[in-house]
């Protein structure tokens, strides 16, 4: 966890206060404090909000006074802080009830297991590779290891999300899903439903999976047969998910929107809703297969700002109905530019954890040869090989830096959204762009003017 010089010097400035008979007690307290409150946000540095937050929240009542007018001298708004600790407490409570894995500072991995799969979608990132190699189950165990030791070691833990392809196709998935659900490792399962049966919906549900996500494209059997290239493929999510139902699995249905469903996102909606169903839309990304496909199915800059309002208009406007510590991340999570203004801590607190880019804030993948991509969606650019590095290795280096920090470059270095937003999707800049770090060409906002709360 980095600080800022400024952010150090007023942690310095703040133990000083303490009476010298505590401070060797407080200080590492104080600091541990403020880097949980910043992985809660998952970022990478300390900002003075966590730091003034978790000053109130490693504070005994009794003391808090004394603290107040300490702080008071500095020119410190005590109230605000106080306030945004109990936030801060209440949001992490209701998550934990979600599920930990959702507990911002969980790091979520795609695990891509095989490039082999049993339909054929318009859109997916496997469709056009070569059917490689494939890591023994033994390996797999190793790299989830030392993904885990590596984060633990930072005090967050990993989310392990068996994909592919289609990873139910391999013979030893169960195998794994035990591995990980005997130590008590987050995990959760990325399918089709084609050969998701009683069985495996069982072992999902004794093994206490933290989540399960259904591809599930449209309500129509003939438009779903198109997009996913199967002509059961309706078929096969209906079954899925009424096995996740039944045996009480915490279940996302994956919508990728695209031209082929994009008049149907609403009624998705609705349905899904009525299933008990989280729905977690996310916009057709031009890269691979959807690249290749790109004037049949991919969307226009202004089909993107109509995607934008639909998916932000429902979690906005629950978030502002006080509703929002209700809410599951895969509402507010997604990859399109983010250009909401949140009007206060309550509000902020809801979104910033992951609203924009996640790459290598709280997601990464894995590929089927080891190499680490800094989104879980494929990319060209790679962070090393999960092989011949440790996860504490990859952290450490520039790039990851960089992606996790959002520096990005042209006209969204100087945007007043970009803290929120991260840029828009990176993997989508990097096929358009050839730099993972570009302006996201798909971006409608224009840099004339402020927002009062986005500065």
């Amino acid at each position: 966890m980095e600080w800022k010089e400024d952010i150090e010097e007023m942690y310095g400035t703040i133990t000083e206060q303490v009476p010298e008979a505590f401070r060797a007690a407080v200080k590492p307290m104080l600091r541990e404090a403020a880097e949980k409150t910043a992985r809660l946000r998952n970022s990478g540095y300390v900002s003075k909000d966590d730091l003034l937050s978790a000053l109130f929240e490693i504070t005994p009542e009794a003391f808090q006074p004394t603290v107040v007018q300490d702080l008071k001298k500095l020119g410190i708004d005590t109230k605000r802080y106080i306030k945004l600790s109990e936030i801060r407490k209440n949001y992490t409570r209701t998550w934990e009830e979600i599920s930990g894995a959702f507990l911002p500072g969980v790091y979520h991995f795609t695990l891509y297991l095989t490039d082999r799969c049993n339909q054929n979608c318009l859109h997916c990132a496997a469709a056009v590779m070569e059917k490689r190699p494939e890591f023994p189950t033994e390996t797999w165990i190793e790299i989830i290891e030392d993904l885990e030791l590596s984060l633990r070691k930072r005090g967050r833990r990993g989310c392990y999300i068996w994909f592919g392809g289609e990873p139910t196709i391999r013979k030893d998935l169960k195998d794994l899903i035990k591995y990980c659900g005997e130590k008590g490792y987050y995990q959760a399962l990325a399918t089709n439903g084609i050969l998701f049966n009683e069985e495996l919906a069982k072992l999902c549900a004794d093994v206490k999976m933290s989540h399960v996500f259904i591809s599930y494209d449209s309500t129509d059997p003939k438009r779903a047969a198109k997009i996913r290239g199967h002509p059961k493929a309706y078929e096969a999510a209906e079954k899925a998910l009424n096995l996740a139902s039944k045996y009480g699995l915490f279940t996302i249905a994956n919508v990728t929107a695209q031209k082929e469903n994009f008049d149907e996102l609403e009624d998705l909606k609705k349905y899904f809703d009525s299933k008990g169903v989280i729905p977690f839309y996310r916009p057709l990304i031009k890269q691979r297969s959807a690249d290749l496909n790109w004037d049949e199915i991919g969307l226009s800059m202004d089909e993107y700002r109509q995607f934008y309002d639909f998916k932000y208009k429902n979690a906005i406007e629950a978030i502002r109905k006080g509703e929002a510590s209700a809410l599951n991340k895969f509402y507010t999570w997604d990859m399109v530019p983010f250009m909401e203004c949140p009007i206060n801590d309550e509000e902020r607190t809801a979104i910033e954890w992951g609203t924009g880019c996640q790459a290598c804030r709280s997601i990464s993948g894995i590929d089927t040869n080891g190499d680490v991509f800094p989104c879980d969606y494929p990319s060209e650019l790679t962070l090393g090989n999960i092989l011949e590095q440790s996860w504490d290795e990859i952290m450490e280096t520039e790039m990851f830096k960089k992606i996790r920090d959002r520096k990005i470059k042209g006209k969204c270095s100087t945007c007043h959204h970009l803290d929120l937003c991260g840029g828009g999707c990176r993997v989508h800049a990097e096929n358009v762009t050839g730099d993972f770090l570009a302006a996201l060409p798909f971006c409608w906002h224009k840099n004339d003017h402020e927002h009062e709360n986005c500065k």
